[in-house]
């Protein structure tokens, strides 16, 4: 028996494939699916991006999507899904069960009126996910017979072919905050690419104080512990750290009293303000994974990965090595030898 973690060039976002190998046979777990570009990029979308190479790749073994998870609705994690349910061949005839805390599983959850102005739909190629013209995910969903998951919140232990999910996040608070109508996306030309990469590690450490993130829809992300076998790992989306760590000590985690785990997928990028040292003191991981390419947002934080460095012994994993040059001075270039490591492609872990 066997675990696989690929971690693929998602641009700016999220992709990634969990793939278990045992006696009743390969069971893939993929969970979000990057920007649009990472199935395919070019006019007319004719270069395949990472995630069409992988359901290619899939398909040539005669092997399906098992569970698909959208943690939220930010394009650079549903964009590619996207992209892929509305090509002919793709997710649509390979997805089996998917989770997606779409807008009308919330307001019936709450039992409260349907919003519209929400509904996801497969259309033109836009960050604006929720104001797309089209045929909504939804329906799509529905025609395909793609089995649903109830609304998934913290507090949940799901099981799944031979995984076990215990759910971090969303909370019920952050779940209530999207009964509304979903503020837009960004785009990549309105949002800042300031980065603090001009500062040392010993610059930012002297003076580090955490805030925490306020985006409504990173408050919805979809984060859990996965279990199989042995082995057990941490996803988190884009999720809040005070929820992560709130669920942690429910779960009975403290520092003296570790979630052990095989690896981490740091929230958000690698953001500041979803990485404290607080949740570090709650992790024993020697990997942890940042998963962006720095075109935009800013990301990764320096200050996050500070923390990663100085509270904890791992390393970190970055799926584009460019990445580390940017973070490094010129006279950090030796800094922390060993524990800043990046692969140009699409890389993975493997746990017997």
């Amino acid at each position: 028996m066997s675990i696989k973690v690929r971690v693929l060039q998602a641009n700016h976002g999220d992709c990634i494939l969990v793939s278990h190998e045992g006696q009743d046979g390969v069971f893939n777990l993929l969970i979000d699916g990057g920007n649009s570009a990472t199935f395919k990029r070019g006019a007319p979308a004719r270069h395949k991006g990472a995630l069409c190479a992988l359901l290619d790749e899939l398909k040539e073994k005669g092997q399906c999507i098992d569970l698909a998870i959208l943690t939220h609705i930010d394009d650079d994690h549903i964009g590619g899904f996207l992209k892929a349910f509305k090509a002919p061949g793709y997710l649509s005839e390979m997805v089996k069960s998917i989770w997606f805390n779409s807008s009308r599983l919330i307001t019936d959850y709450f039992n409260t009126p349907d919003i519209p102005e929400n509904s996801v739909r497969l259309g033109i190629d836009s960050p604006d996910t929720s104001v797309q013209q089209g045929k909504s995910l939804e329906a799509v969903l529905d025609e395909v017979g793609c089995h649903r998951a109830p609304l998934i919140r913290a507090g949940q232990t799901i099981k799944s072919g031979p995984f076990t999910f215990e759910v971090l996040s969303p909370d019920e608070n952050s779940l209530k905050k999207l009964l509304c109508i979903w503020p837009k996306e960004k785009s990549p030309a309105e949002t800042s690419v300031a980065t603090d990469y001009e500062l040392s590690f010993e610059e930012i450490l002297a003076k580090d104080s955490f805030e925490s993130d306020l985006s409504i829809a990173n408050g919805s992300s979809i984060a859990f512990i996965l279990r199989a076998d042995d082995s057990a790992m941490l996803f988190l989306g884009d999720a809040h750290d005070g929820v992560v760590v709130s669920e942690l000590h429910a779960l009975g985690y403290s520092p003296k009293s570790k979630l052990p785990v095989n690896l981490v997928k740091v929230s958000h990028h690698g953001s500041q303000y979803n990485t404290s040292r607080t949740f570090l003191e709650l992790i024993e991981s020697d990997r942890f994974i940042i998963s962006t390419n720095g075109a935009i947002h800013g990301l990764p934080n320096k200050r996050a990965v500070a923390r990663i460095l100085t509270a904890t012994s791992a390393t970190i994993y970055f799926n584009y090595e460019k990445i580390i040059g940017d973070l490094r001075l010129p006279h950090e270039k030796e800094s922390y030898p060993g524990r800043l490591v990046g692969l140009n492609r699409d890389f993975s872990f493997n746990d017997q």
